[in-house]
């Protein structure tokens, strides 16, 4: 049955509300009473959308995901040259983390709390499909000497690492940029460039 303007605004409402608590909070610390409250309705019409709160976090993290995962696989489909692919890529993170800068320790927190719930949500909206497009992107590199053979997961452990972390350590970061009157924000460019450097010096033949 198709959805009526109303019920779809309420939903949008719904899955916007939980994102910024979920993020916030993580999923252990998030009850569907407060989202509700948040809302602006109650509990009962709460569940008429979403019955269970694990239903609830499914649809907000498909949510999340769905909003940088086809853009980088646009990206990596290209015939560019491949640090010019990594240029864009990180693009798009540090697009995401600015406008979202809990995403990066909610995830870590909820791959601690129940990453087999994790991984469920991500296979089912192509999480796959991306892993074996980066796989494959990278060993195609590989295979054409443009980058050095050097092991997958090494290469998406140095590329996670350094751009999750300054999200991360974001108020121990803006703590020590206090003195310059600077924020996280303000220094984003200058850390993608010494990402990209640091790739490079890993990867170029």
């Amino acid at each position: 049955m198709e959805m009526n303007s109303s019920t779809e605004s309420m939903d949008t409402q719904i899955i916007e509300v939980a994102k910024q608590m979920f993020l916030e909070y993580g999923y252990k610390n998030t009850n569907m009473s407060d989202i509700a409250t948040n809302i602006g309705i109650n509990r009962t019409a709460l569940h008429y959308y979403y019955n269970t709160k694990e239903k609830l976090f499914q649809a907000v993290f498909g949510t999340i995901i769905e909003t940088f995962l086809p853009k980088i696989q646009d990206i990596l489909l290209t015939d560019k040259p491949f640090f010019e692919k990594t240029d864009k890529v990180l693009d798009i993170y540090f697009e995401i983390f600015l406008s979202s800068p809990h995403l990066p320790r909610f995830i870590i927190g909820e791959i601690n709390r129940d990453i087999d719930q994790l991984l469920s949500v991500a296979y089912t909206i192509g999480f796959g499909n991306y892993i074996d497009l980066i796989s494959k992107t990278i060993h195609n590199e590989m295979d054409k000497g443009n980058i050095k053979r050097i092991p997958l997961h090494i290469i998406l452990m140095s590329f996670i690492s350094q751009v999750t972390f300054p999200f991360i350590a974001k108020n121990l970061i803006e703590e020590v940029l206090k003195s310059d009157n600077k924020k996280l924000e303000d220094i984003i460019e200058n850390w993608k460039e010494v990402v990209l450097m640091q790739m490079k010096a890993l990867l170029k033949p």
